[in-house]
C-alpha cells in the first residue's frame, strides 16, 4: 500500500509540475523574456540506478528542463534548465515533489 501511495502521489505531482512548468515556458517563450540557460548539478537521495532513471525522465518530461547526464555512482544528474534564475526553486520542487517518492518505489540496492 505504501507503493500504491508513493505512486499516486508522484502521478499527481507530476501532472501539476508539467501543467505549472508549462505556463512558466510559453511566458518566457511568448513575452520573449531574456533568460539565463544553464547546467546545474542535482544530488539525488540513494535510490537504485532505474530510479535514478526514472527521476531524470520526469524532469526531462517537465517543460524547462532536461536531464544531461545521470550519474547513479555519485548520486547525481546534471540537468540543463532554460531558466537559471529559478534553479533553486527547481532544484527544491524536484526534491519535494519527485525525489522521496521515486525513492520509495525505486530503492538503493533494488534491482529491476
Amino acid at each position: 500500500m505504501p507503493r500504491l501511495a508513493a505512486l499516486l502521489r508522484l502521478a499527481l505531482r507530476f501532472i501539476a509540475h508539467c501543467v505549472l512548468s508549462g505556463v512558466a515556458t510559453a511566458r518566457i517563450i511568448v513575452g520573449r523574456r531574456p533568460t539565463h540557460s544553464g547546467l546545474v548539478r542535482l544530488r539525488i537521495a540513494p535510490m537504485s540506478e532505474t530510479g535514478a532513471a526514472v527521476l531524470a525522465a520526469l524532469v526531462s518530461l517537465t517543460p524547462g528542463s532536461s536531464a544531461i547526464d545521470i550519474a547513479p555512482e555519485r548520486s547525481e544528474i546534471l540537468l540543463h534548465l532554460l531558466d537559471l534564475d529559478s534553479a533553486d526553486g527547481t532544484v527544491a520542487g524536484i526534491r519535494r515533489d519527485f525525489e522521496r517518492d521515486v525513492a520509495a518505489l525505486f530503492p538503493a540496492g533494488e534491482r529491476r
